[in-house]
C-alpha cells in the first residue's frame, strides 16, 4: 500500500517560494526524450520568475554556489540498479555543497528498495544543503522511498507529475519550429530496443503504421518533436513519446516496458489524460522487408526513402 502524504509539497510552490534565490538546473542527460521533461521543467521555472543557469551533469562540478542556492535535479528513470549511476552521482555532488536547497525533480525508481538502498545511502553520506526535496512522480516510486526510509537524512519526499505535463501544444510547435499543430501523416508506432524493451509478447496488440523508434533515428531535439506531430495517432512502449502525443491531442496507446514506471506514470497522470493502456504490443511484421538482405534493411539511404514515402519528417 502507498502511503498517502498529508502534507506533500509541490514543485509549483516550492519555485514560488523560493523565486528570489539563483537556481542551478543540472541536466542528467538521456535520449530526446529526456529533453522534454527538461523544458517542461524550465517552462515553470520561468512562469516561476526564477533566476536560473543550466548546465549538463559533466558541468556540475565546475559550477559557482553559494549558500543562498537552490540546486534542481531534472527528473528521470535514472535510479536503477542497471543504469549508468549518473543521478545518483548528481545528487552527492549536489548535496555535499553548502547551499541552502535541493531539489529532485520528479522521476521513477526501480521498485527494489533493497538493490537501492547501498547507493541512496553513499549518495546522502555527507549532506551539507540545509534542505532536501524528493519527488516522485508516480505512486510506485513514492513507496520505494518510503521504504527505503529516506527521510532519516533530512529528505522531504514528495510526489507530482512529470514535468514534460507542464507544456502545451504551443509550446510543442515552438520547439518543432512550426506556426501551428500539423495534421497528422501516419499512425506511428514507436517501439523502444534498448534494455527497457520488453522481449514481444504472444498475446500482444499487433498496430499497423510506420514503425521508427525516434530515440535513434531523429538527428535533434526538433526533429524528435516533429516525427510526434506529424503523426495521426501513437501506439509506444517509450514515455514521452506517448506524453508528448498526449499533449498534442492525439490518441495514444502506451504499452509497459521492462519495469513499472510506464504503467505507475500511467495510473497517476496519463490515463485522466484520455491515454490508453495495452499490456503488450508487438508491430506487424513486413514479410517482403524481412526477406530482403540486411545490408539493404539497414542502409541509411534506404531508412531515409522509407520514411519520406511515409511523408515522416526526416529532418
Amino acid at each position: 500500500m502507498v502511503r498517502e502524504l498529508s502534507h506533500s509539497p509541490d514543485l509549483r510552490q516550492i519555485f514560488e517560494r523560493h523565486r528570489e534565490r539563483p537556481w542551478l538546473f543540472v541536466r542528467p542527460g538521456g535520449n530526446w526524450g529526456d529533453y522534454l521533461i527538461y523544458a517542461g521543467a524550465e517552462k515553470m521555472a520561468d512562469a516561476a520568475g526564477l533566476t536560473w543557469s543550466s548546465c549538463d551533469s559533466a558541468e556540475l562540478e565546475h559550477q559557482a554556489t553559494t549558500p543562498d542556492h537552490c540546486i534542481y535535479l531534472h527528473g528521470s528513470g535514472g535510479y536503477n540498479s542497471w543504469g549508468s549511476g549518473r543521478p545518483f552521482f548528481d545528487l552527492e555532488r549536489s548535496v555535499a555543497r553548502e547551499v541552502h536547497l535541493v531539489v529532485q525533480g520528479p522521476q521513477s525508481s526501480e521498485a527494489a528498495p533493497e538493490k537501492l538502498k547501498n547507493r541512496f545511502e553513499r549518495a546522502l553520506a555527507a549532506v551539507r544543503c540545509r534542505d532536501l526535496i524528493f519527488f516522485a512522480r508516480e505512486k510506485t516510486s513514492l513507496q520505494v522511498f518510503h521504504d527505503i526510509d529516506l527521510s532519516r537524512y533530512g529528505v522531504t519526499p514528495g510526489l507530482d507529475q512529470d514535468t514534460a505535463l507542464a507544456l502545451e501544444p504551443a509550446d510543442l510547435c515552438a520547439i518543432a519550429g512550426l506556426r501551428e499543430m500539423p495534421r497528422g501523416n501516419y499512425d506511428l508506432i514507436v517501439f523502444r530496443e534498448d534494455n527497457e524493451r520488453l522481449p514481444p509478447a504472444v498475446h500482444a496488440l499487433h498496430p499497423t503504421g510506420v514503425v521508427i523508434d525516434p530515440a535513434g533515428a531523429a538527428s535533434s531535439f526538433a526533429h524528435w518533436m516533429r516525427i510526434h506531430l506529424y503523426s495521426r495517432t501513437i501506439t509506444t512502449n517509450r514515455l514521452h513519446s506517448a506524453i508528448v502525443c498526449a499533449i498534442a491531442g492525439k490518441p495514444v496507446t502506451i504499452a509497459p516496458g521492462a519495469y513499472h514506471k510506464n504503467r505507475s506514470v500511467w495510473e497517476y497522470s496519463l490515463s485522466e489524460k484520455g491515454v490508453a493502456w495495452t499490456d503488450a504490443i508487438r508491430p506487424q511484421e513486413n514479410p517482403f522487408w524481412e526477406r530482403l538482405p540486411p545490408f539493404i534493411r539497414n542502409s541509411y539511404k534506404v531508412g531515409r526513402m522509407r520514411l519520406m514515402l511515409h511523408r515522416v519528417p526526416i529532418r
